[in-house]
């Protein structure tokens, strides 16, 4: 479960930058938006089991 650290350490800005947008999105366009913030989960474990290894760094060439 390392990777998932792994991915949350390189790149929580971004995760964080995903859950406003979609925030804002739902507050200004609609409330459908707010089904993306569930959703979230799927392509982050996606890729930290893809790009990093056991020990939470980052895979070398794939």
């Amino acid at each position: 479960m390392n990777q998932l650290g792994g991915l949350w350490r390189d790149t929580w800005w971004v995760w964080i930058g995903f859950v406003v947008l979609t925030i804002v999105l739902g507050v200004t366009v609609g409330r459908f938006f707010y089904l993306l913030i569930p959703c979230l989960p799927v392509p982050f474990a996606y890729f930290a089991f893809n790009r990093y290894d056991e020990q939470g760094n980052e895979k070398a060439d794939l």
